[in-house]
């Protein structure tokens, strides 16, 4: 138990246990299987922004980089849950459907049913990806 004082003089007491200690193999293992999962979601949220904002020459090359690296964190750790490829295409899928409906809200002469259906293709499809 350790007991603090706090302002007013009045004292606490806590059962909680102090800091645990990982052995140092250990705490090196975590931080590697940590630095793999994060590089392919840095990757991937690089690939977002590259294709987001029109660079597709650099998200091109991001996503090569991206099958790479997933397939090497793939071998090392049999990881199951959606691939990072898989939602880098999802992601080209709504910027698609986004870029589809903009150009349609900014024509003058849109048929306001296409502008719904166009609105409803991108709400779809960036909840899709969401879902990832």
């Amino acid at each position: 138990m350790v007991q603090t004082k706090t302002k007013g003089g009045a004292r606490a007491r806590s059962d909680a246990p102090g800091p645990q200690r990982q052995s140092e193999f250990n705490g090196a293992a975590a931080a590697k299987a940590q630095y793999d999962r994060r590089l392919s979601d840095k990757i991937l949220a690089a690939f977002n922004h590259a294709y987001a904002t029109g660079a597709h020459k650099v998200a091109d090359r991001l996503r090569h980089v991206l099958v790479d690296v997933e397939g090497a964190e793939l071998r090392k750790h049999e990881r199951r849950s959606a691939s990072a490829v898989s939602q880098a295409d999802l992601w080209v899928s709504f910027i698609r459907a986004r870029n589809g409906y903009n150009e349609l809200v900014a024509r003058s002469d849109a048929p306001p049913d296409k502008v719904e259906s166009a609105l409803e293709t991108m709400k779809d499809a960036y909840r899709v990806w969401a879902e990832t």
